[in-house]
């Protein structure tokens, strides 16, 4: 299971979900990903987004194609940041983007396994 940062707050809205989220500084992965300089990797984002995404709106937690995926800025630990989630049914998608105001860090959409 990937470890996650500490949930501050949930809305959730139909098919659209935001969460809001404290990055932890002890979190595991932070070790060595650069040392004096911590970053929250691309794939951790992503693979949140999936696991928030399952917790909360009840999709598929694995995809099977990620598109249009845009790492703006860095994301830092210490950082209290919100991550919008959408679902599109129709295309099975799930378009994420983790922002801060309107500074965004990443984004993407998600083409979701299909439920077994």
């Amino acid at each position: 299971m990937i470890e996650l940062p500490t949930i501050l707050g949930v809305h959730r809205d139909g098919d659209d979900c935001t969460v809001t989220v404290l990055i932890r500084r002890d979190l595991a992965f932070l070790v060595g990903h650069f040392p004096g300089h911590p970053v929250v990797p691309g794939a951790v984002q992503v693979g949140w987004a999936l696991t928030l995404a399952a917790q909360y709106l009840g999709t598929p937690a694995a995809c099977r194609d990620m598109e249009a995926l845009k790492f703006q800025r860095l994301l830092l630990p210490g950082q209290q940041v919100t991550l919008s989630l959408r679902f599109d049914h129709a295309r099975n998608k799930l378009h994420f983007s983790w922002l801060d105001g309107a500074t965004a860090y990443s984004s993407g959409r998600l083409v979701l396994e299909q439920p077994a």
